[in-house]
């Protein structure tokens, strides 16, 4: 019976969370997020009660798919760059890997053990919110609130201790 809920409110819904999740992704891509959304849903249908509580799940479920997909995109399109080495020359390379080297230096201090390993996890890795709230334990919005904290943390002291050296 859940499964009737979540699939008639999922069809009723299905040209509202397209043009949603086209707002973020593009229309083209719109679609597959929206079967990514079903599947994820499909899984959990056994927790749905009621079609208000299957709209809620959908919609957050296609937006937070779309933002990882928009995100994922920005992120192949950096690695795209950085694996062409004829652009970047010696000295800019140098200057990366400071850099780099800084950084994780800042997360290795700066962060508990769990907030360090779920920012790996998610910016490292790639590994989605889903995947390191249930290995965690943890709900999806409160790793997506560690990770931005954590972010914001590293920025600030990175900032701070660059600040200090142009002085």
């Amino acid at each position: 019976m859940t499964h009737d809920i979540l699939t008639s409110t999922f069809i009723a819904l299905k040209q509202k969370l397209v043009r949603g999740a086209g707002r973020i992704v593009g229309d083209d891509e719109a679609d597959d997020v929206l079967q990514e959304a079903f599947v994820r849903l499909w899984s959990r249908r056994d927790e749905i009660s009621d079609s208000h509580q299957a709209e809620g799940l959908a919609s957050v479920t296609v937006r937070n798919i779309s933002i990882d997909r928009f995100r994922e995109r920005g992120r192949r399109h950096t690695e795209s760059l950085d694996d062409n080495e004829s652009i970047e020359d010696s000295d800019d390379k140098t200057d990366l890997e400071d850099t780099y080297a800084e950084v994780t230096a800042i997360i290795d201090r700066s962060l508990s053990e769990r907030d360090r390993r779920i920012m790996y996890m998610r910016d490292r890795d790639g590994i989605d919110f889903d995947i390191i709230a249930a290995e965690f334990g943890l709900s999806e919005a409160n790793v997506r609130m560690i990770v931005s904290r954590a972010r914001t943390t590293i920025k600030n002291i990175y900032l701070s201790t660059q600040n200090k050296i142009h002085q």
